[in-house]
């Protein structure tokens, strides 16, 4: 999902290949997530990843916390960071494309 399709009309893109990706809480742990969810959404020309922390146990009603982050790929395409998600639009959005991918 390097390439970025700046067309405005261009449709969601949804990769839900599941990839276990290890990354680094606030006090420099390591902590394993599972990629549950990967879209780039034209609207915002942005590319989104839902994360689930592995090994991670549901609560009462089977849910399990998922976290959405924004992928920022370096200039490679490779790698990159994940930023929050900051916009109460773009968590609609994501709520959204979630609870569509997930039935």
């Amino acid at each position: 999902m390097s390439e970025k399709n700046n067309n405005q009309d261009a449709e969601l893109q949804i990769n839900n290949d599941e990839e276990l990706l290890t990354l680094y809480d606030e006090e420099g742990n390591e902590v394993l997530y599972r990629k549950v969810l990967e879209f780039y959404h034209p609207e915002f020309d942005k590319e989104y990843v839902i994360l689930a922390e592995e090994g991670e146990s549901t609560d009462d009603d089977d849910m399990i916390e998922l976290i959405p982050m924004i992928n920022v790929p370096d200039e490679e395409g490779d790698g990159g960071k994940f930023l929050p998600v900051d916009t109460e639009e773009e968590w609609d959005m994501i709520e959204e494309v979630v609870n569509t991918e997930m039935e």
